[in-house]
């Protein structure tokens, strides 16, 4: 099983991303299905039910003594990963406690035996791959807000048409303080 640590967005917002994206930028790759707009905390990859399930009880343990908050994001920085070759968006800053989510999520899916992510911590939803070249900057640039409220253990599935991502398990967060 192809899993993955991630937050998943309102139907609204994901809507307002799509919207952006196909007014804004045309077609510069292969565009994402807005089903599969996430941010993803920690890539977990292959693993077997056996220590799936040690890692699930790892983040229930923790997350019960956490004081972990949700947020809300604001999706205003396209950016665009030469390497990979995807374009994203996702927020300029971002609260250090979603920092904080992901570095432990990647702590306990790495003592559960997936490979360590070495890579800084850049929250994003990819928008598309496959993009070569580097797209020109969007006219407009975007101002989506996202709220989160918790955090998702999602499976990765390939099927005939693609790739579909579907929640295994959720783990609420904190309300905001006001």
């Amino acid at each position: 099983m192809r899993t993955f640590f991630g937050l998943e967005l309102p139907a609204n917002v994901v809507i307002q991303i799509a919207d952006w994206r196909d007014r804004q930028l045309g077609p510069l790759g292969r565009p994402v299905p807005p089903a599969n707009f996430h941010i993803t905390l920690a890539f977990i990859g292959e693993i077997a039910d056996g220590p799936l399930e040690r890692l699930c009880r790892a983040v229930d343990d923790w997350q019960e003594g956490s004081q972990l908050q949700g947020a809300q994001l604001l999706l205003d920085c396209p950016g665009y990963w030469p390497r990979p070759a995807i374009f994203w968006l996702g927020p300029g800053h971002w609260p250090d406690p979603l920092t904080q989510l992901a570095k432990k999520l990647r702590q306990l899916a790495t003592a559960a035996g997936a490979r360590r992510d070495r890579n800084p911590f850049q929250p994003h939803i990819t928008l598309y791959r496959h993009c070569q070249p580097a797209p020109a900057a969007p006219v407009a640039q975007p101002g989506i807000v996202a709220a989160y409220s918790h955090f998702t253990l999602f499976e990765s599935r390939q099927g005939k048409t693609g790739v579909s991502y579907h929640p295994l398990q959720h783990w609420q967060l904190l309300p905001p303080q006001l």
